[in-house]
């Protein structure tokens, strides 16, 4: 990496040569929101995309991202733990399965722990970090790869205010809930200093019969840099660092249907020793500088780091496969009462499969952005042009035990077991992207391409087997837009979208699709509303196996074939006042999807199985929508949202979906009331799921999953 530093350090040094006084300050800043800018400019957006401002992230203080992402129509979440903390999202019907299949960033940055050589997400940014969230869809989303067949999502971290700050708040609620955070902004000169600090924790709403822990806890420390020197050219340069961790008891294990409809809280012994353990640390660099009014030129260099530690039940060491003792459990009845405790495993031989999943990522690279405006006659052109060179890798070590019940206990049988998985995968992407935004009258076009160059190796350390793979796309779009009168714009596009296989010994050809949208926007005071359609064709679907996927190694990929899958957005915002005190605001979202296969066959990935022509896709409801309004006057404002997403079936198939393979549909009650005591102090109460509505939200990874019950929340902050 020492090479890519100094071609960065070199490159910024070149351009900042003229660096004399200036008379005015440089009040440059670099474009941290890089998707979609303004809001005058994403009305003319030739295609979909919003930006979840960060009013409406602090109406509910979330810290579950899948809440917070729930606000964009077109997205999906699959939830698994209740708290957020491994999201699985997909966009417009790409599988949300560890948010595998959408490119995930942090401030213009890959964050994923890998996204080409190991892309399924175990790290995202904590959600209480997020200054604001933007989910980019259609044409546009080609500059923002190497997933571009559902769309991009930009975690944007909070950017320097350039005065001196501090905030402090404390949130307590139920299951002894606890959230933490510091921030603190210093201003030197021509630096701001940024410093913030997230601790948050819970005893878990789960319980195990030996009063086990079943909770976890978080932390994350970040330090931001920004230099804005007063130079002849306007340039600014951020330096990032930051580290979080993770401890939580949190399992693979859920329950079975009838369990979980008599008790959504309770956890089956032999899930009592599963632990995940977590770092993740990175340093981002990046330089912006103008040069004239018409040309700039941003710099990103960055290092991620991600360990992972997961000791987790993974099934019978000589027996059912856990997924179908769940799934069965009367057909599989001594097997389903060592994983509940009711039976020792001495009475039927039944020894338990206990594996620490560990991974050590790794992601470097270095890109570079250039925006040229120009005119040629009566058009405008904002030309984009991008360059990223991206390695990463993962180091996989699954390490298996085994462990016999006793008493609803777990006892070590004193056998050593041979490692199940020892590898090493690594990629290495060349990714260049020109996108053209052209101004005519009252048109707007988007016209651009994409290149990705991937090279990827698989080292099997307990074969000797070694494996290496190459994959190139050229993947085009163009989008337009149509400014029909003052209120009313028009939008259509088509692009190819592209999501690689993995590194390495893969059999699977790229998930290719040709994506189509078409819509329509209204914007007037206080009033936006949009409604778009989206068709995409696939070429090819890519299935990706993972630890709790029975007959298939981990990382193995399938593929799926021919797949359409079409729907229709819709997203309403209304700010207004009441009286000239109250003000009234309303956010509606809604997404309805259908999908299909186009062509028969029998696969090997359990996801699958037998696929009939015309059979839905699994894990895509047909509705999902958020509603969010509120009312407030500056003192104080109540907010509520409510959530509703369409039972999902886990399994292809047509008609009614079948119980035990389907999730069931949820609809849930968010309140918040906000007290502003003075300008340095607040006070806020939230509830979560106040109807305290209960569901299986999953089948996956083992067994039926509950969503997050009631939840009762206190916070004050206190401001300077």
């Amino acid at each position: 990496m020492t090479k890519y530093i100094k071609a960065f350090l070199f490159f910024s040094g070149l351009t900042a040569v003229s660096a004399l006084s200036a008379e005015e300050p440089n009040t440059l800043e670099i474009q941290e929101l890089l998707i979609l800018g303004t809001k005058a400019e994403k009305q003319k957006l030739a295609g979909s995309g919003i930006r979840i401002d960060p009013e409406s992230i602090e109406k509910q203080a979330y810290s579950d991202l899948n809440q917070i992402i729930s606000m964009s129509p077109g997205v999906y979440v699959r939830e698994e733990d209740g708290y957020g903390l491994r999201p699985n999202i997909g966009i417009r019907g790409a599988t949300s399965d560890r948010s595998s299949k959408i490119t995930l960033m942090e401030d213009g940055v890959l964050i994923a722990p890998a996204p080409y050589a190991a892309p399924a997400a175990y790290y995202i940014t904590n959600a209480s970090r997020l200054y604001s969230l933007e989910v980019l869809k259609g044409p546009a989303s080609i500059a923002y790869g190497p997933h571009t067949v559902g769309g991009a999502v930009n975690m944007v971290t909070r950017p320097a205010q350039w005065s001196n700050s501090a905030e402090f708040s404390v949130t307590a609620g139920t299951d002894q809930f606890q959230k933490i955070t510091a921030m603190a902004e210093v201003v030197t000169g021509d630096t701001s200093w940024q410093f913030d600090a997230l601790r948050y924790s819970s005893d878990g709403f789960k319980q195990l019969a030996n009063g086990g822990d079943t909770g976890f806890v978080r932390n994350d420390f970040n330090i931001k840099a920004h230099w804005r020197p007063q130079t002849e050219l306007k340039q600014s340069l951020i330096l990032k660092l930051g580290y979080a961790d993770e401890d939580s008891d949190e399992t693979y294990l859920g329950l079975t249907d009838l369990d979980l409809d008599n008790d959504p809280t309770q956890r089956y012994p032999v899930s009592q020793l599963d632990r995940f353990l977590s770092e993740h640390s990175q340093i981002h660099l990046s330089h912006s500088i103008e040069f004239a009014d018409d040309l700039q030129v941003n710099s990103k260099i960055y290092i991620n780091r991600f360990d992972r530690s997961w000791n987790k039940f993974d099934g019978f060491i000589d027996g059912t496969n856990a997924k179908l003792v769940l799934q069965s459990p009367s057909e599989n009845l001594d097997a389903y009462n060592v994983i509940s405790g009711a039976q020792d495993s001495a009475v039927n031989n039944l020894t338990l499969d206990v594996t620490d999943n560990a991974r050590e990522y790794g992601s470097e690279g270095i890109q570079i952005d250039l925006a040229k405006q120009f005119d040629r006659g009566a058009f405008e052109h904002n030309l984009g042009i991008g360059i990223r060179y991206h390695h990463d890798y993962v180091d996989r070590n699954h390490k298996q035990k085994s462990y016999l019940m006793v008493s609803e206990n777990l006892v070590s049988d004193q056998i050593e077991r041979p490692a199940k998985v020892i590898n090493h995968s690594q990629s290495d992407a060349l990714a260049i992207y020109i996108n053209d935004k052209i101004s005519y009258e009252n048109w707007t076009f988007n016209v651009g391409v994409r290149y990705e160059d991937i090279a990827g190796k698989l080292h099997n350390k307990q074969s000797g087997s070694k494996y290496q793979n190459s994959q190139y796309i050229l993947a085009p779009g163009v989008g337009a837009h149509l400014q029909l009168t003052d209120k009313i714009g028009l939008l259509a596009g088509v692009y190819i979208g592209f999501s690689p296989p993995v590194a390495g010994k893969s059999t699977a050809d790229p998930e290719e699709s040709t994506n189509f949208e078409y819509g329509v926007r209204y914007e007037t005071a206080g009033l936006s509303a949009e409604a778009i359609g989206f068709f995409s064709d696939y070429k090819n679907l890519i299935g990706r196996c993972r630890a709790s996927d029975a007959d298939c190694n981990v990382g193995e990929e399938f593929n799926g074939g021919q797949i359409e899958i079409g729907g229709i957005e819709l997203n309403t915002q209304i700010q207004r006042p009441i009286n000239d005190t109250i003000d009234f605001n309303s956010q509606i979202t809604f997404t309805y999807t259908e999908t299909a296969f186009q062509k028969s066959f029998k696969s090997d990935f359990s996801q699958w199985g037998l696929v009939k022509k015309g059979d839905e896709l699994p894990y895509v409801p047909k509705y999902a929508g958020r509603w969010q309004m509120g009312i407030g006057n500056g003192i104080w404002a109540v907010d509520a949202a409510v959530k509703y997403q369409h039972e999902m079936r886990e399994l292809p198939g047509e008609g009614e979906l079948i119980p035990g393979q389907q999730t069931e549909s949820l609809a849930t009650l968010d309140l918040s009331f906000l007290w502003v005591a003075s300008d340095k102090i607040d006070y806020k109460l939230m509830i979560r799921n106040a109807t305290n509505e209960s569901a299986i939200v999953s089948h996956r990874p083992f067994g039926a999953r509950p969503n997050l019950p009631r939840m009762v929340l206190g916070q004050i902050r206190y401001s300077l």
